[in-house]
C-alpha cells in the first residue's frame, strides 16, 4: 500500500510540476574550435577543430537540461560524451547565454606514440571534460543560431605501455579557449 501511494503522490507531484511549466524539446548542433599551445613534438596542434550536438528539454524558454556527444581530434580521436545546462539570460530577441558541459570523453585509439624516446602502443582512454561557455542566440525565421566563447578543460589518460622492467603511462591536460556558431531548434 505505501508503494502505491508514493507513485499517485510522485504522479500527482510531477504532473503539477509540468501543468506550471512550458516543456519543450530541443537540439544545439555547434562546430567549432579549440585554441592553444602547440606541444612540444607536434603530435597536438594549436587549433583544434569541434562538432558537438545536444538533444534536451527547454523549460519556460529559459533553462535548458541536455544530453551531448561529440567528435575532437586531441592527440586522439576522441568522443566526448556529456550533460549539459543552459541558463538563457532574457526574453528580448538576441538572448544572452550561459552554458556547462560536463562529462567524459572517450577513445579506443591504439595510436603509437614516441613519448620521450620510448616508442610504444598505448590504449587510449579519454578523459574527464568540462566546458563552460558565454554566447548569444539569434532568432531566425525558423531556428536559432548561437555564438559562444569560453574555456575547454580535457584530461587524456592511456594504458600503461610496458618496456622491460619499466612501466610508462601518459596523462595529458589541456586548457583551451573554444569557439563555436551553432543551431538551435
Amino acid at each position: 500500500m505505501k508503494y502505491v501511494l508514493s507513485f499517485v503522490l510522485t504522479i500527482f507531484f510531477v504532473s503539477g510540476l509540468t501543468a506550471q511549466t512550458k516543456v519543450s524539446y530541443f537540439n544545439h548542433t555547434q562546430v567549432g574550435f579549440f585554441i592553444g599551445e602547440e606541444s612540444y613534438d607536434k603530435n597536438q596542434k594549436a587549433i583544434i577543430p569541434s562538432f558537438q550536438t545536444v538533444n534536451g528539454i527547454l523549460f519556460n524558454e529559459g533553462f535548458g537540461l541536455g544530453i551531448g556527444i561529440g567528435a575532437e581530434p586531441f592527440e586522439y580521436l576522441v568522443f566526448p560524451v556529456f550533460v549539459s545546462g543552459t541558463v538563457f539570460m532574457n526574453k528580448i530577441k538576441h538572448r544572452p547565454f550561459v552554458t556547462l558541459k560536463i562529462g567524459h570523453s572517450f577513445s579506443d585509439s591504439d595510436k603509437r606514440i614516441d613519448y620521450y624516446g620510448y616508442g610504444g602502443d598505448f590504449k587510449h582512454k579519454g578523459g574527464t571534460m568540462v566546458n563552460p561557455e558565454l554566447g548569444v542566440r539569434f532568432k531566425m525565421s525558423d531556428f536559432d543560431m548561437t555564438l559562444s566563447a569560453g574555456y575547454r578543460f580535457q584530461r587524456l589518460k592511456s594504458d600503461t605501455f610496458r618496456s622491460g622492467n619499466y612501466d610508462y603511462n601518459h596523462e595529458a591536460d589541456y586548457n583551451r579557449v573554444s569557439f563555436a556558431i551553432g543551431i538551435l531548434f
